[in-house]
């Protein structure tokens, strides 16, 4: 059993940078203190700006900066790290992935969060038990894109039960729902409480039927509590300080009224220094320690569990794995997901790959059997530059579309495998269809460096994607990665760019692909080419190469580069994510 309580303030910075405005500060919550019990739903509710959404993360520990005050578990302070082992944070917006089914959602993540050794009996058990009690069994082999809103709500719940956690955070659980889903969600999370959990939710103006099903209210307004208690207590409470409720009037719309200063913004000060004097400051005795090493655990149940008494399974504790352990086997769990993803996506798989196929068999017709052929050199290395060109775009549209960037972290669905394959398969059709030289060597050459950019522009899209929205990440993308292109040597030799502009040539990473793809073909000591013409000045494939500026390129030098460019942009891609992250915790 956790008794949480908390007695903390937040500030946010006017001009963005909290640790340097000093005096701009503005101050969001006030002295906001309470307790939460286990055994019951309590509500956070307040007007828009209250500071609901912002309460709720710091209790759930994704806001740490700017925040004063403390927050205490069964008597002591709150551990960051072990508190989010034994809590779950339902956000509004659900981060499901569409093209797995319910019962597959559940697998992985019961496989990513349980202990690696759990018997797999084990994990189909408790699969099966959460799905009963959540109500998903008869939609459990439907993919999650085709399951109502309320069913997803279901799900993202289902997914945080897996480790059973005492402490459940929702942020609106019933935004987007129906009444009748709104009633059934809200009956859920009552349902949850009443085994013994600590279930906290915000919720913007429910209905009676709905706003009496909550065991505890916590009322903001301003930034300050108006009201913390009983339910039921709150209009009384309020009477006795002079506001009567209407009659045949919905209590919650009356509180949020006068959190709103409807009746007068006095009353939002009258009502903090009451709320204030008449706060209760006792807690129970225990401490967190007792929940984690399992004194209060049950085994689970067999048979299925009526909805009182969800709280009677957990898992019994594993000793921890070796972090190299952990992370090869959820990497395989990963890499086994995507896999089945990125099979079932339409839009991302059968698109990209017709996509591939037309533009392939299309490129390859237009240049058709020019790779040998001296009078076309020029035209062959514009089929090699445009190659590289449609690789870049194409691989940063694709991640940035199903990169999903969100509190909890960073989410792509097959991006990677997807962004191996699809150069290869473009590569394979052109070199043939082009008459390439046919050495493997060459071809693998040339693969590697559509593999490779493929990689980088990734990376570079997460990177971009990590400080945009997806809207200006898909435009802002392609227009900072363009201009790159110019220092390949096709257009202008790099010795011709003026000297303030020279030094980007450096990170160009389409100069490093472009010049080792036209060594892979023309370089080598490759033989002279073919020509149908009294004259072919490029008929020794070395003289291409000097015009170009790649006649002394050192293939494995160039690759190291791009190897290079790849580690630092996704260095600073995971970095871009952690920045984001801290800054949604601000």
């Amino acid at each position: 059993m956790l008794n949480t309580e908390y007695d903390t303030s937040y500030y946010l910075s006017a001009g963005g940078f909290g640790s340097y405005v000093g005096k701009r500060m503005k101050r969001i919550l006030k002295d906001a203190s309470g307790k939460f019990i286990p055994g019951e739903l309590t509500a956070i509710m307040g007007p828009s700006g209250a500071g609901k959404s912002t309460l709720m993360n710091i209790l759930a520990g994704y806001k740490t900066h700017n925040v004063q005050g403390s927050i205490s578990v069964n008597g002591k302070s709150r551990e960051l790290a072990q508190f989010r082992k034994m809590s779950g944070y339902i956000m509004q917006d659900d981060v499901l992935h569409d093209n797995l089914t319910v019962y597959e959602s559940m697998r992985y993540a019961a496989q990513l969060k349980l202990p690696r050794k759990t018997p797999k009996p084990h994990i189909e058990q408790l699969i099966k038990e959460i799905l009963d009690i959540i109500g998903l069994t008869e939609c459990q082999n439907v993919k999650a894109s085709k399951i109502s809103g309320g069913q997803r709500k279901r799900l993202s719940i289902a997914l945080e039960l897996i480790n059973n956690p005492p402490i459940m955070f929702f942020d609106e659980p019933t935004s987007g729902l129906d009444s009748a889903s709104c009633y059934s969600c809200v009956n859920l999370l009552k349902a949850l409480a009443k085994g013994g959990r600590t279930i906290i939710a915000t919720i913007h103006q429910p209905s009676a039927r709905i706003f009496e099903q909550f065991d505890s209210l916590y009322l903001l307004g301003a930034g300050r509590c108006l009201y913390s208690g009983h339910t039921k207590s709150v209009v009384p409470s309020l009477a006795l300080q002079g506001l009567q409720c209407p009659p045949y009037h919905n209590p919650a719309d009356f509180i949020i009224e006068i959190a709103s200063g409807d009746y007068g913004h006095q009353w939002i000060e009258i009502l903090a220094k009451a709320t204030s004097l008449s706060s209760d400051s006792g807690l129970a005795d225990g401490s967190l320690e007792q929940v984690l090493d399992g004194k209060e655990e049950k085994s689970i149940r067999t048979g299925k569990p009526h909805a009182e008494n969800m709280n009677e399974y957990v898992l019994k504790p594993v000793a921890d794995d070796s972090r190299l352990e952990l992370f090869s086997h959820q990497f395989f769990i990963l890499l086994r997901r995507s896999f089945l993803c990125i099979s079932r996506d339409r839009m991302l798989t059968h698109l990209r790959f017709s996509s591939v196929l037309l533009i392939g068999f299309l490129v390859g017709a237009i240049y058709y059997n020019i790779g040998n052929d001296a009078a076309k050199v020029f035209d062959n290395a514009g089929n090699l530059y445009f190659g590289l060109l449609f690789v870049v775009l194409s691989s940063m549209t694709s991640t940035v579309l199903t990169c999903k960037f969100h509190l909890k972290g960073c989410a792509c669905q097959g991006a990677s495998q997807l962004l191996c394959f699809f150069p290869f398969l473009y590569v394979a059709i052109i070199y043939y269809l082009t008459d390439q030289p046919q050495e493997a060597f060459r071809f693998w050459i040339v693969a590697g460096m559509h593999v490779g950019i493929s990689l980088v522009a990734q990376s570079f899209s997460m990177l971009v994607g990590a400080f945009c929205q997806v809207q200006s990440a898909v435009f802002i993308g392609p227009i900072l990665s363009i201009p790159l292109f110019l220092f390949t040597g096709f257009f202008v030799s790099v010795s011709e760019v003026p000297a303030y502009l020279r030094w980007l040539a450096w990170f160009s990473y389409p100069r490093y692909c472009f010049q080792t793809t036209l060594t892979a073909v023309y370089g080598f000591e490759r033989e002279t080419l073919s020509c149908h013409q009294p004259y072919c000045h490029f008929k020794h494939p070395k003289k291409f190469l000097d015009i170009i500026g790649a006649a002394d390129i050192d293939v494995v030098q160039q690759s190291l580069c791009v190897v290079a460019i790849l580690v630092v942009v996704r260095i600073l891609a995971y970095y871009g994510l952690r920045f984001k992250i801290m800054m949604e915790k601000q």
